[in-house]
This record gives structure tokens, C-alpha cells and sequence, in this order.
């Protein structure tokens, strides 16, 4: 009798683990699903900012069109001789997440900076919006030459005056016309 109640009490939690077992392999199975779920609603439902590299706005240099009919950006773009070698008189721009700058070439003492500011990236555009105006960076070529467009207040600066494309400072070197040669102005 002891061994028929020992092999009943046996066969009775074997059957009860394998149940346990089943519940267990199937629950996870239809947790996970509803977590995916979850996770897929709380992705579309966020909206997360893309991140904006502003390194590649950090410091913009002025150039001018050199020869239009040029397919090379390099041949085609070069420094403003006038502004950068003659009257000096051109800004750059200093970009990063805590301050806006205008600086003026020849004379880094001469900086307009913003602190109040915001800025946005919508395609090949980085717009950045000040209380007064908004400076639109568009790249109009494969490399970065971005076309400046200014809406809003024009800032007018002393001994100062913006381009209409800017580039970045190390690619400088790269463009056929880049440095103001034996010019002795």
C-alpha cells in the first residue's frame, strides 16, 4: 500500500512539473511578445531629437564663387580675396551647443556672441534662430559649402561683413585659391 500511495504521490508531481513546465515555456513566449509590443508603441509614441553634429559647424570660413562652370568644389570655390587679403573685413562663424559667434577675421577681439539661441537641422539646412534673426546654413554642393541666409533683423557689425558661403576651416587648404599668395595689401 505504501508503495502504491509513493508512486501516486510521484506520478502526481511529475504530471504537476511538466504543467509548470509548459506555463513556464509559454508565459515568457507571450510576455516577450508583449513587451515587444511595448517597446515597438513606446518607440513610435517618443520623439526622440535626432542628434545634430555641430563640429562640422564649428568654425566657417568664407569663400567666394571663383569660376561657376568648375564641376571640381575645389576649383570651383575659393577664399574672398577681397575680404580675407585686402580689407580683411569678412566674419567667421563659431558654432557649438553653448554659444553662437560672429568674429570677425583679422581681429578675434571683435566677436558678436549669442548665448540666447536655438538651433534645428531639417535635411541640408541648420538653422539657427537668435531673438533678432535667423541664420539658415544650407550645403549647396557634395562637400560642405553651405549658402547663408539671413532672415529676419541683418546684424550689422563694425568692421565686419558676411559672406554668402562658408565652408569649413580645415578644408581650407584643399581649394586651388585658399591664401592670399605674395599679395603685399
Amino acid at each position: 500500500m505504501n508503495k502504491l500511495l509513493i508512486g501516486a504521490v510521484f506520478i502526481t508531481f511529475i504530471f504537476s512539473c511538466t504543467k509548470d513546465k509548459k506555463a513556464t515555456i509559454e508565459n515568457p513566449v507571450t510576455n516577450s511578445d508583449n513587451k515587444t509590443e511595448l517597446k515597438a508603441a513606446e518607440k513610435t509614441n517618443s520623439k526622440e531629437e535626432p542628434t545634430i553634429n555641430l563640429s562640422e559647424y564649428s568654425k566657417l570660413t568664407p569663400i567666394e564663387i571663383k569660376d561657376s562652370k568648375q564641376k571640381d568644389v575645389f576649383k570651383k570655390y575659393g577664399i574672398e580675396f577681397g575680404g580675407v587679403c585686402y580689407s580683411c573685413d569678412l566674419a567667421i562663424f563659431k558654432i557649438n551647443k553653448k554659444s553662437f559667434e560672429i568674429v570677425e577675421l583679422c581681429d578675434e577681439k571683435n566677436v558678436h556672441r549669442y548665448k540666447d539661441f536655438s538651433y534645428e537641422k531639417n535635411g541640408n539646412s541648420l538653422k539657427i534662430k537668435t531673438p533678432e534673426s535667423t541664420f539658415i546654413f544650407t550645403q549647396v554642393e557634395n562637400e560642405p559649402i553651405y549658402r547663408l541666409k539671413i532672415e529676419g533683423q541683418k546684424p550689422e557689425f563694425k568692421n565686419m561683413r558676411i559672406s554668402e558661403f562658408y565652408t569649413q576651416e580645415s578644408l581650407l587648404e584643399k581649394f586651388e585659391e585658399h591664401d592670399c599668395g605674395d599679395f603685399q595689401g
